[in-house]
């Protein structure tokens, strides 16, 4: 029996680890500047410093520097050359490499695109770890987040100007985005769609991302999904060629797919006619093109379904429910859904006691009227009553209120009155409420461009010249309108005295509370108003305020070139927004405010006749404006008394 001594059993070890302790030797030299990151500062630490701790957990811990920087083999002299060339993966990776010349990250980076990602761009560098490693910039879960790098945010830049779409953060907010960071091994990531090394545009025929192959990349989860879509005739009119037949991610969308619960989603429910189907099925060219129906989406959303799924009900039937999501076939196909063989069966997945009868009659067919003549002369027949029935009421109650208006105005001419308005003022008023409603008219016509009493002015001839001319022209009126008014103070006693009764004071205030509390049965007298009330105070000075409120921003808005010549560039949207919503303010003040005191008001209807008479009774004066009502009789009195001396 031989006697082994134990340390001859490390003689073996001795050789197997020489090429260890001979790379640590080589790269040891390299350490001896790349671990140092103070040697540095100022440069890309990220691409020059290198620490053994790092280096040798990689997958490639066990090569030496050399092996990849190979234009360094055999340089003993250091600190080395700094122009070296670029790494070669394709040493060891040759058939990754040739695949990856194939893809449009190559592509981008022949055109001189130095953005594009290269190997380590995605893999690390010095820092390569297993896609096994969680760590891994290529663990499945951690691809996203990768491809984010270039792909996030801001969008990714193919030059200096075009952008593509945010792909990393719509796709973070997909059903398959959020799978994935739940943790969720089996949700869809990037490579699983683009590809791995061989990742290529969608307009490549070979790309997984052309609308060809589509398909048969989701097909790769959605299995039985492919198999119905390919035998629907989307699926068919797609391989015959016909590029703009849908795919999956024409209706999903590419990136930001989400669940057809979601309320955001474009498949959802009461989404689906109008932004999904509607948009082949109501594109105006497609229709053209191919000689598909043209009032699918317009004869659905004009139905009880389409009412009700419109305003939000999820239990009634959409368009899947009744062509299904991915088998969609023709009616004449026998393995359709809406086939007259099956049409029955599919109206009993809601209506339990369905027959062909009523199958029969809820269909696009039937609700079209140049399908369905008879339901046409219905609908003419009732246009044509509605007018006459609905027309002749108007006229009849038109008859009726012009007698009181004219019964009223005789009634006042007959009785004392006092002077609330001259002539110059009743001038004044009529063409303010000309001027005023031209501009509302003009101007929301413009802001309206869709309402149905906008295109009716459009088909009498206002089109945006005529409107825009005409706007301007009247808000010209309003302005010489305003500076008559300002001289009609100054120079008239009257307006003076009229300007003077409409000052705000502190009285106003108190009348306020005194009249909400006699409408409220908190006070047993009516407020002894002077010549104006609050109301009409306040009417006077909204008026000031919003004429020249309008007039500046309106100026801005014409002329915009001078107005950012003195101001700064906000000054024209945020004229714009004063403007339009000083308008709405304007127009309901009018409608709530001044037609409720001149007409609704249980004392003047069915109108006032003060803006034409210029009158006003003797007892509305004395029951509303009760102070200056006494006032008036004092005056006169006075003025009688000298009369009978003179």
């Amino acid at each position: 029996m031989y006697r082994i001594r134990t340390p001859y059993i490390f003689i073996p070890l001795v050789f197997l680890t020489t090429p260890l302790w001979g790379q640590a030797d080589q790269n040891q030299a390299c350490y001896d500047c790349h671990a140092e990151a103070s040697m540095f500062e100022g440069a890309n630490a990220a691409k020059f410093v290198v620490t053994p701790g790092v280096f040798n957990k990689s997958v490639h811990g066990s090569f030496a520097c050399a092996d990849c920087h190979q234009d360094l083999a055999g340089v003993t002299d250091f600190p080395h050359k700094e122009d070296l060339a670029p790494v070669n993966c394709g040493t060891c990776h040759e058939d990754v490499q040739q695949v990856y010349h194939t893809s449009l990250h190559w592509y981008a980076r022949e055109r001189g695109n130095e953005r594009a990602p290269t190997c380590a761009g995605c893999h690390g560098a010095h820092d390569i770890l297993p896609s096994s490693d969680p760590n891994a910039l290529t663990q499945r879960q951690n691809i996203p987040k990768m491809c984010a790098s270039c792909h996030g945010e801001a969008g990714l830049l193919t030059d200096q100007l075009v952008r593509l779409e945010r792909a990393a953060t719509t796709y973070a907010a997909s059903i398959h985005g959020r799978a994935s960071r739940m943790g969720n091994a089996t949700a869809a990531i990037c490579t699983d769609c683009h590809g791995v090394h061989d990742l290529k545009g969608p307009v490549d025929p070979t790309s997984t991302v052309n609308p060809q192959n589509i398909d048969k990349t989701c097909g790769k989860c959605h299995v039985e999904v492919q198999q119905q879509y390919q035998r629907s005739i989307h699926g068919r009119a797609l391989q015959a060629g016909i590029r703009e037949s849908p795919t999956c991610n024409t209706c999903h969308g590419e990136h930001l797919i989400l669940s057809p619960k979601d309320p955001h989603a474009r498949t959802f429910a009461s989404r689906q006619a109008m932004e999904t189907c509607g948009e082949c099925h109501e594109d105006p060219r497609l229709v053209a093109k191919y000689g598909i129906a043209s009032d699918v989406v317009a004869t659905y959303v004009d139905s009880y379904h389409g009412w009700a799924s419109l305003s939000g009900a999820e239990d009634v039937a959409t368009c899947v429910d009744c062509h299904t999501a991915h088998w969609v076939l023709p009616k004449r196909d026998p393995a359709s859904t809406v086939s007259q063989r099956n049409v029955t069966e599919t109206c009993r997945q809601c209506h339990a006691d369905a027959t062909v009868a009523f199958a029969a009659s809820y269909t696009h067919a039937t609700a079209s009227l140049a399908s369905n003549p008879l339901v046409s002369w219905v609908q003419g027949l009732y246009i044509i009553l509605i007018i006459a029935v609905i027309g002749g009421m108007a006229v009849h109650n038109a008859i009726i209120l012009n007698y009181y208006l004219v019964e009223k105005k005789r009634a006042e001419k007959a009785v004392p009155g006092f002077l609330r308005m001259d002539k110059i003022q009743i001038v004044q008023h009529i063409a303010l409420a000309v001027s005023f409603t031209g501009l509302v008219i003009t101007g929301f016509a413009l802001r309206f461009p869709n309402s149905w009493w906008a295109e009716m002015l459009g088909r009498v001839g206002m089109t945006e010249g005529v409107r825009s001319t005409t706007h301007r022209g009247l808000a010209v009126a309003l302005i010489v309108l305003a500076f008559t008014h300002v001289l009609y103070i100054a120079l008239h006693r009257r307006g003076r005295e009229e300007f003077v009764s409409m000052v705000p004071r502190w009285k106003d205030v108190m009348d306020f509370i005194h009249q909400m509390r006699y409408h409220l049965w908190k006070h047993p007298e009516h407020v002894r108003f002077n010549r104006y009330d609050y109301t009409q105070k306040a009417e006077y000075w909204a008026l000031v305020w919003g004429t020249g409120i309008m007039a500046l921003t309106g100026f801005v808005l014409w002329f915009p070139a001078v107005a950012v010549r003195y101001f700064p560039t906000w000054i024209v949207q945020v004229s714009q927004t004063i403007h339009y919503y000083e308008a709405w303010l304007a127009t309901l003040a009018i409608l709530v405010w001044h037609f409720f005191f001149t007409i609704f008001h249980p004392r003047e209807y069915p109108m006032s006749w003060t803006w034409i008479t210029g009158k006003m009774p003797e007892d509305n004066a004395r029951s509303h404006h009760a102070e200056w009502y006494e006032q008036q009789v004092a005056e006169a009195e006075g003025k009688s008394g000298e009369d009978a001396k003179s």
